[in-house]
């Protein structure tokens, strides 16, 4: 029963995996934003207001229309935590760039920037179409810059005045308020809707790169680049528009480790939209709220905060609005917030994550131990009982009665509990929250992110490579490995009620299995079963011989 419920852990494990990397999707796709509704039905207030995605805009942004109009101005700002640049045209975000964190897989190991804008769009921009002035996304605005916190954006259009208003707060924060006052003769309306492009990038950072909007308590994600599929099977880059209306809490692009995340100051009138121009390369994230009208000298704004960081739980917590969401906890976020503190506070000590990991990983094998020994005893008295039970079951082979009633005899001899194989599973059971909690944090915890261990093994949050085949472009990764081995040492010390034939198979399917699946894990994570493994190989050991 053992080795059973232990290919039942590794199931539910794979399920784990597929079931976060898939992406439910709704078949029938939205109609496009901004269309009328004689083409199409409206789609809550935001696909009746906003404006048109811009088809091309995370591409190639098209220039200001006039050549006499003014020359494009580049504003660059500087803090300790970033250096960004924004442009004149649109009013909008051109580059930020994350100065603490580095890019190892670029030339130079440049700042990981966080906008994805392609060639001449840019982030941040305010199209602004519904107010039937054209798209302002790259119209050029006048700018001024009264402190170094804040830049001010100005456009008048058609007796209509545009001003944008960024205001930068500590740390990887900035408020966007935009202000629309109608100086014409006749009422508009708009849904003040901002964008992000999000284009395909090649770096390492970026492997798993999507869009997402927090809506209803539940996070929705949308794939730009997929992960690596598990065994050929994965979400694949997601193909069709969504459209989210009403209680939207925040909507950005994020990779495993950072994230750009629009908050709009009034979540219940927010709606996002998330649109893929080529899928798997190229997509648009829009934020806006309900259409709201301007009479003729009326003025109306609207407020965003806008965070451009690392996805650190202190700092998306104290933003709020629920962005620690962005750090996948899995199915016991409390025992993944727990590990990723511990992780921090023994690595200020050992000052290594890989020691830290294995610190974290004895202690867990000690606290676990008694309960361990207790499976491991009851596993081995009822190995020395399975062929005094064969006996039985061939004595009585069509009389359940008599088979079972000569089975408790034996139990009561033997003094052992008929129910102990149940209860030596309770230690599987306590296992797996601790396995998938460690999981998550090491899959997420940005501290993690190029921290060695020794050797060969660099990047404690990616899968170790000892060398790559020539030729097949296969990596070798011997922690993996060593945890395959690991496991058949353990499967072959651990008493067994199986069938030997069945012993046997499970002796080369279960390490065969983890392997493969642990062969695109973090390195972190693959320490950390090693080491517990290694740990349970000396305390059945012990109890062979009788010393626990």
């Amino acid at each position: 029963m053992d080795r059973n419920f232990f290919l039942a852990i590794g199931l539910s494990f794979a399920v784990l995996v597929l079931w976060t990397l898939y992406t439910e999707k709704n078949a029938p796709p939205p109609p496009p934003l901004g269309v009328p509704e004689a083409a199409a039905p409206a789609i809550g207030e935001l696909a009746e207001a906003a404006p048109q995605p811009l088809p091309s805009a995370p591409v190639k942004a098209p220039a200001p229309e006039a050549a006499s109009l003014p020359r494009e101005q580049r504003i660059r700002v500087q803090t300790e935590l970033i250096d960004a640049e924004f442009t004149s045209w649109g009013g909008a975000l051109a580059r930020w760039s994350l100065l603490a964190f580095s890019d190892p897989s670029q030339p130079g190991r440049p700042s990981v920037e966080i906008t994805t804008t392609g060639q001449g769009a840019a982030a941040l921009a305010t199209p602004l179409a519904d107010l039937g002035v054209g798209d302002l996304s790259r119209a050029p605005f006048l700018v001024e810059q009264p402190d170094p916190k804040t830049l001010i954006f100005t456009l008048e259009r058609a007796g209509l005045r545009v001003r944008k208003t960024f205001l930068f707060e500590e740390g990887y924060s900035i408020r966007l308020r935009v202000e629309v006052t109608n100086g014409s003769a006749g009422a508009v309306a708009s849904s003040f809707v901002t964008t992000w492009p999000i284009v395909r990038r090649q770096s390492d950072d970026y492997v798993e790169f999507s869009a997402s909007v927090y809506q209803n308590g539940a996070l929705n994600s949308y794939f730009v680049t997929a992960p690596p599929a598990f065994l050929g099977m994965g979400p694949g880059a997601a193909d069709e528009a969504e459209t989210l209306t009403g209680n939207v809490d925040w909507a950005g692009a994020q990779t495993r480790y950072f994230l750009a995340a629009i908050l709009p100051d009034n979540p219940r009138d927010a709606s996002a939209r998330f649109t893929p121009i080529e899928p798997g390369e190229t997509a648009l994230l829009e934020v806006g709220f309900g259409r709201a009208e301007l009479p003729p000298a009326g003025s109306l704004d609207r407020e965003y905060r806008v965070y451009l960081g690392p996805k650190e739980p202190e700092r998306l917590d104290s933003v709020g609005a629920h962005l620690d969401e962005a750090i996948q906890k899995g199915w016991f976020p409390a025992l993944t917030r727990f590990f990723t503190w511990l992780l921090t506070a023994t690595h200020a000590v050992v000052l290594n994550y890989g020691v830290a990991i294995i610190l974290i990983t004895i202690v867990v094998r000690l606290l676990l131990a008694p309960l361990m020994a207790r499976q491991m005893r009851s596993m081995k008295r009822m190995s020395v009982l399975q062929p005094r039970m064969k006996v039985i079951q061939e004595r009585f082979p069509d009389d359940r009665q008599k088979q079972s009633e000569a089975m408790m005899a034996l139990y009561k001899e033997a003094g052992v509990n008929p129910l102990s194989m149940m209860t030596g599973c309770l230690p599987m059971f306590l296992q797996l929250p601790v396995f998938i909690g460690f999981y998550y944090a090491l899959q997420g915890a940005i501290q993690l992110r190029q921290q060695p261990f020794v050797g060969w093994i660099d990047d404690l949050s990616q899968p170790e490579s000892l060398f790559v085949i020539p030729g097949l472009d296969l990596p070798v990764r011997l922690l993996p490995i060593l945890m395959g081995a690991s496991m058949v040492a353990q499967q072959k010390l651990t008493p067994s009620t199986m069938d030997p034939a069945q012993a046997r198979m499970m002796l080369i399917l279960m390490p065969v299995m983890f392997t493969v699946m642990f062969y695109q894990f973090a390195s972190g994570l693959v320490l950390y079963w090693f080491v517990s493994t290694l740990l349970g190989i000396g305390q059945q050991m012990l109890t062979n011989r009788g010393k626990t």
